[in-house]
């Protein structure tokens, strides 16, 4: 999926509520690298304050230099993902069924879409 996506021009940002020593170790688990598999990988020891509040997503906008949240999907498996990104102003925010919540729990929250599976993201846009 972020082949696919970054093959078609398309920054890939990951953003987690994890702090940088504990999201690179998992990023190193799964040999994933900032500049080959992803464009960059934003953690919440880099923004004032994690979700809900948007600012992942902004400075995810800021490394990717991306200017206008309308053209920006965000996608999470959380209540609190789905907030972040419609407190974002995302354009599509999208939740997916295979993280701790149910669908009708991510359906409950706001949100522009609902996937059981990140690698229909491709499809989306």
């Amino acid at each position: 999926m972020f082949e696919t996506l970054r093959q078609a021009g398309v920054k890939v940002a990951l953003q987690t509520g994890y702090a940088a020593p504990v999201a690179n170790s998992i990023m190193t688990g799964l040999g994933w690298t900032v500049g080959e598999t992803v464009d960059a990988l934003v953690t919440s020891d880099t923004v004032a304050a994690s979700r809900p509040a948007p600012y992942l997503i902004f400075h995810a906008m800021e490394t990717t230099g991306v200017r206008d949240v309308r053209r920006v999907l965000t996608a999470g498996d959380t209540p609190n993902d789905l907030a972040a990104g419609m407190n974002a102003g995302a354009c599509f925010v999208v939740g997916v069924t295979t993280g701790s919540f149910t669908r009708s729990q991510l359906e409950a929250e706001p949100h522009t879409h609902i996937l059981d599976s990140v690698a229909a993201l491709p499809a989306l846009l």
